[in-house]
């Protein structure tokens, strides 16, 4: 698109990028298991303890660590531009943007590179994920990281539980769009616990020394449920938006295609400014959500 680069559009980049590095550990890891099916016990050692894993490994603990983080950031900036509507002084700026996602990126790198200098170990396990934790630190580096992510989410809950409250109060909202909201926001959270509390529960059992599972049914758990955020997040925040389907088609008109298509989004987008007649704040608040949420109807 041609318009301005805005701070959600900048923190969504960043999100497709980590997305993207989780697909690239999954791309590894598919083709080592291919190359190797059925007589993998002739490569374990030289691939564990290679090159090869430890890429693979820093690939995916930044990814994870990259995306939680900006789910964060992004949750929290939508809270914060409907909770603060009316304050255009404390709007959030494209440079309080980059501080905060620079923070994110030295944080997810760290994460990452530590079990490459001894702090756990990506050749512990054949998916090349830091499952060492024979030594204090590297107990202490496997927990903190999973309290984190789940601080980040019990944070995601919040500011959605907020932001819900907060859509709530408009007489305006009509109560199927009401109804609409809540679904989002309640497939939004299902995601993220649904990829997070079973790999943190017990991941976090593991590190303490009192494993309740096997390894190799860790690593069944781990490739059924630790890429579901990635492979989610392209569909909730950007296939199903609204957002991203009115660009895809006035991005396509530009090329000759969908040009109907692409007409009615810009008669809507026209069509849809604020009336004399509705408050400023109740028009700032459904607009963020629309971003936010993608809602299908038009918002008054």
């Amino acid at each position: 698109s041609r318009s301005k680069l805005t701070v959600p559009r900048f923190l969504m980049c960043h999100l497709a990028f980590a997305d993207l590095c989780m697909g690239i550990y999954l791309i590894i890891i598919a083709t080592i298991d291919m190359l190797t099916h059925g007589h993998y016990y002739n490569y374990a050692i030289d691939w564990q303890t290679g090159l090869g894993c430890s890429a693979a490994g820093f690939f995916t603990v930044f990814a994870s660590e990259l995306s939680v983080f900006t789910l964060t950031a992004i949750t929290v900036e939508r809270w914060h531009t409907i909770t603060h509507a009316l304050r255009l002084d404390r709007k959030l700026r494209m440079r309080h943007a980059c501080v905060i996602m620079a923070a994110g990126w030295i944080f997810s790198s760290l994460a990452a590179l530590l079990p490459t200098v001894g702090v756990s170990s990506y050749s512990k396990v054949s998916v090349c994920l830091p499952m060492d934790v024979e030594s204090l630190v590297s107990q202490v580096y496997l927990v903190s990281l999973l309290l984190l992510n789940i601080l980040a989410f019990f944070c995601v809950c919040g500011c959605y539980l907020s932001i819900y409250l907060t859509y709530r109060k408009p007489s305006s909202a009509p109560a199927h769009a009401d109804t609409r909201v809540a679904q989002r926001m309640a497939i939004l959270i299902f995601t993220d616990f649904l990829g997070m509390a079973p790999v943190s529960f017990f991941a976090i059992s593991a590190a303490l020394k009192l494993p309740l599972i096997t390894v190799s049914d860790s690593k069944l758990l781990l490739v059924l449920f630790y890429p579901i955020n990635s492979c989610s997040n392209p569909f909730l925040y950007a296939f199903f938006t609204r957002t991203f389907r009115r660009d895809f088609f006035l991005l396509a008109a530009r090329f000759g295609l969908f040009k109907t298509r692409a007409q009615i989004y810009r008669t809507e987008t026209s069509s849809c400014q604020q009336p004399t007649w509705t408050s400023p704040k109740s028009s700032r608040v459904m607009y963020s959500l629309a971003n936010t949420l993608s809602l299908d109807g038009k918002q008054e």
